[in-house]
């Protein structure tokens, strides 16, 4: 019988295994298959075996004075199992990957194959000591997963690299084998190899990547799939519905009595779409749609769903549809505070939170009326769904109806459609905060009577009552009983909205949190450390503060541009002190400008409504005469924000006004300036 030599370089039996197995499969009883270790091969011992195999050219020096006829040594020519190589194929293009095999040599001749084998959407890394494996989290190893590193999280072993179709070929023609059973063996031993000729079988490919996309969307999916065939067996299911009935291992196959009863009944009903059923505890909605192939009946597909999973759902629409910043950011934790009165009020608002009435919060304006609204939103049972400001002063009074109420599709000229939900319908389960309710136009004071009456509302254009759940919280920095008296408010609106009363005391009230307030403030804009003389302190106490925490707010901004490390009494702004304002520093800063440069582009400022940006600008400065380059302008602008003459922002407003660049425009018209 013929023989066949298996040189490798060491005594580990399991390359040597793996390649007698893969001989065998095709030669079977041809041929006896010996094992020849180089390490442990004395010198001198001939090989005496018809065929000699080695796996790299390089070793065949290493056999002389033990092969006498080098012409009976081949060298393999190796490659993967096609099942095993479209695996890699699922790795996202570009990804860093590292190749591990026994030895630096094996471990590029792997590389080497990949490349060749037209796997190129990789980096390929060959391991080797030392290596600095930190980014990667992907290897590809011949059957030597005990050699890639412990960190690497993912390993895919395409097993020992097996003998390629060429190579099988050169040996039954050295050994002179003709067996029919032969041939017939490598034929199908040639389809389940990716040969090194030939390389991918790229429809395989395409077939492998859809089918491990379509598996991945299917057990990404919430809810549970199931797919019957006309035989009543299954042909598919995904993870969402195991964990759902409680089910273990691939049931593809199986018939849907492994199910339970309960899910059976339903799925072998011959009437209806969709039912509720009852499954160890759980609400299912269980939907059905039937499945043809040609026209002809080819199965059924059911969808599973949790009642639960469901209400999850809704939940999520609500959170989903507060667009433009209509989300509750502060709580009551945010509220700082050491005045008695303000501690009081907070108090009374942690226990509003606990109800779900209507809550009208009055106090100035800027003393944190949205502050305390979002706090009792925050902890109240509606905390996890939508909270809706609306300022009922900021919205046109034609366009507060569409917006509060919703607008049925072409209810007006300009409207959409498929219509618009309102902002109530938004707030399904939640909260809308009414802000400066007073301004509300009579009109919508009687809609908003029967949103509170009746928890119902119709879109602009419509005869249809939609239910909401809301609570409704109102604030207003006016007397609305004199606003009744006069007959600019409702007064039955009133008693309804004004069921638990809230009253913001002003800063004036509260000098404790001055201070405070002031501090916190001076720290988020990155200033720590100003001290205060006491005659700084006095003035700011006596201070009455009509803007409150909104004007100490301005204070702060100002005194972090324009103090360096100690606030006297000077370097406060002129109208805390009640003395005409003096802008010595400013002057000297915009000397580097010009002062005449600086009063045009205030100039410009001056005549818009809501400030504008440097593009803006340039064209109000020249339709007054002032040729200004934008480099000019830009450098203008950086001197008067360090001034606080000018407050910049990010988007359309650009740049605006402030009160104290106002008056120091004002000055400088008085002046003759060039």
């Amino acid at each position: 019988m013929r023989s066949i030599a298996v040189v490798t370089d060491n005594s580990r039996t399991r390359l040597a295994e793996a390649l007698r197995r893969n001989l065998e499969e095709v030669l079977a009883d041809q041929a006896q298959i010996h094992h020849y270790p180089l390490d442990t091969l004395p010198p001198g011992d001939p090989i005496d075996d018809d065929l000699v195999l080695v796996m790299l050219g390089a070793k065949i020096p290493l056999l002389q004075g033990h092969v006498a006829n080098p012409r009976r040594v081949l060298v393999v020519r190796r490659t993967l199992r096609e099942q095993d190589v479209y695996r890699i194929f699922a790795i996202p293009p570009g990804t860093r990957v590292l190749v591990v095999n026994d030895h630096p040599e094996t471990t590029l001749e792997t590389v080497a194959l990949l490349q060749q084998l037209k796997i190129d959407h990789l980096q390929f890394v060959p391991f080797q000591e030392g290596l600095d494996c930190a980014d990667i989290r992907i290897a590809i190893t011949p059957g030597e997963r005990d050699k890639v590193p412990a960190t690497i999280p993912t390993v895919i072993d395409v097993g020992h690299r097996c003998i390629d179709i060429s190579t099988f070929i050169e040996i039954i023609n050295r050994l002179g084998i003709a067996d029919p059973a032969v041939d017939r063996r490598l034929v199908r031993y040639s389809e389940s190899i990716v040969t090194l000729d030939a390389g991918v079988n790229h429809q395989y490919k395409e077939l492998y990547l859809k089918n491990a996309e379509l598996d991945t969307v299917i057990n990404l999916s919430h809810e549970g799939i199931l797919l019957v065939n006309t035989e009543g067996r299954i042909a598919l299911h995904n993870h969402a519905l195991a964990g759902m009935l409680d089910l273990q291992g691939d049931l593809t196959g199986s018939p849907v009595a492994v199910l339970g009863p309960h899910i059976q009944e339903v799925l072998t009903r011959k009437n209806g779409q969709e039912w509720i059923v009852e499954h160890k505890g759980r609400s299912l909605v269980v939907t059905r749609q039937a499945i043809r192939h040609f026209g002809e009946p080819a199965g059924s597909f059911f969808n599973f769903q949790e009642v639960t999973y469901i209400r999850q759902l809704e939940q999520n629409l609500s959170r989903k549809l507060r667009e433009k910043g209509h989300t509750a950011r502060y709580r009551f934790a945010d509220v700082l505070t050491r005045s008695p009165r303000m501690l009081q009020c907070v108090d009374l608002a942690k226990r509003i939170a606990g109800s779900d009435f209507t809550v009208l919060i009055t106090g100035e304006s800027g003393t944190g009326k949205e502050l305390l609204a979002q706090s009792i939103h925050q902890a109240s049972s509606r905390s996890r769904q939508a909270f809706v400001a609306v300022n009922c002063a900021a919205v046109p009074e034609n366009l507060l109806e569409s917006e509060l109420f919703g607008y049925e599709g072409g209810a007006f000229t300009g409207a959409l459609r498929e219509g618009k939900t309102g902002l109530f319908e938004q707030a399904n389960h939640g909260t809308v905060f009414l802000d400066e309710i007073a301004d509300m136009p009579p009109l919508l004071q009687a809609k908003l009577l029967r949103v509170l009456q009746e928890r119902q509302v119709v879109r602009v254009g419509s005869q249809k009552v939609v239910d909401v759940n809301i609570r409704v919280i109102a604030a207003t920095n006016q007397d609305l009983r004199e606003w009744i008296r006069r007959g600019r408010f409702r007064e039955d609106l009133y008693y309804r909205i004004n069921t638990l009363p809230l009253v913001v005391p002003p800063l004036r009230q509260r000098p404790e949190d001055i201070f405070l307030l002031l501090e916190h403030i001076l720290a988020e804009q990155k200033r720590t450390g100003l001290t205060f003389t006491p005659e700084a302190r006095e003035a700011l106490m006596r201070y009455p503060w009509p803007g409150n925490i909104r004007e100490l707010n301005n204070v702060a901004s100002y005194l972090s541009f324009m103090t360096e490390q100690v606030v006297t009494l000077e370097a406060l702004p002129y109208y805390l002190l009640g003395e005409p304002p003096t802008f010595e520093r400013e002057e000297a800063l915009l000397a580097h400008c010009g002062l005449a440069r600086a009063r045009d582009v205030l100039a410009a400022l001056e005549a818009q409504e809501h400030g504008a940006g440097r593009k803006h600008l340039l064209e109000t400065l020249a339709r007054q005469g002032r040729a200004l380059t934008e480099g000019e302008v830009r450098g203008c602008l950086r001197l008067l924000n360090q001034a606080a003459l000018v407050r910049s922002k990010v988007g359309r407003r650009g740049s605006e006004l402030t009160p104290r660049g106002s008056s120091f425009l004002d000055g400088l018209k008085n002046r003759s300036i060039k």
